[in-house]
């Protein structure tokens, strides 16, 4: 008798550990690792070190509708594709243009916005771009990796319309911004939606505009389990009209 209830007491214990082991694993949900370059107002920045933008209010808004938490992980944009194929990262949104090149080592959402090419110059410039050639003569900046450094590399360095020492490349926006406000250079390429951001808070003007119509999109490893949720999700909020507010709010902030 007293065996039988030993064993019956094991076995108890025993189907305690189990069910308490499948209910913490139930409770584990995953965390979706989202790659960002939080210097490119008005798609992702920080205020008091807190995230804003299109990009982080668009995120928020997919990661509530998949039921999903998420972290943000700052980092060089030129280092988001790279996090992304030795998984770092389990998707990179910040302003992303979807390219050939970079299809072939990662997965994009559905596009969310359409975007071109802007030259800036200091407020106070005289310099006047007619053509494209116009920059050859220029000392021109440009964010390593972004598709307006691409696009400079293409169409005039490799063209041999400019010299490759005028194409100047940086880490951030910021730092080229701040170079040519320096006099260190005298334009930068940069994106227009970027343009529009940093117009409001450096003395800066528009004064060229190529059309490239680049369409951004968020960028998932190859065989992601979140493309097709992303995706969904993303579809839906186009749809809704939710991501116009969110683009239309954060541009008249």
């Amino acid at each position: 008798m007293k065996k039988s209830c030993f064993v019956i007491l094991i076995l108890m214990v025993a189907l305690t550990i189990l069910v308490t082991a499948v209910s913490c694993k139930k409770k584990e949900e995953p965390i979706l690792r989202i790659g960002t370059n939080a210097e490119y107002p008005p798609f992702e920045y920080k205020i008091d070190n807190v995230f804003a933008g299109v990009d982080m209010d668009l995120i928020k808004a997919l990661a509530d509708s998949m039921g999903m938490k998420y972290e943000i992980i700052d980092m060089d944009f030129d280092a988001l594709i790279p996090s992304l194929t030795s998984n770092k990262i389990d998707l990179a949104i910040s302003a992303i243009t979807i390219t050939e090149d970079r299809k072939q080592q990662v997965d994009f959402s559905v596009p969310y916005y359409i975007a071109n090419q802007v030259i800036i110059a200091r407020q106070d410039t005289e310099l006047i771009i007619e053509k494209l050639e116009d920059l050859g003569k220029l000392k021109v900046g440009a964010q390593n990796g972004t598709t307006g450094q691409i696009y400079v590399d293409s169409m005039l360095v490799k063209a041999k319309l400019m010299d490759k020492n005028n194409l100047k490349k940086y880490s951030t926006n910021i730092e080229a911004i701040t170079d040519m406000l320096n006099g260190n250079i005298d334009v930068v390429i940069i994106d227009d939606s970027a343009a529009q951001g940093y117009s409001k808070l450096k003395p800066m003007s528009i004064i060229f505009k190529i059309e490239t119509n680049e369409e951004y999109g968020i960028a998932l490893p190859k065989e992601s389990p979140y493309k097709e949720k992303i995706n969904l999700a993303l579809e839906k909020a186009i749809n809704s009209g939710e991501v116009g507010s969110i683009i239309t709010r954060n541009f008249g902030e």
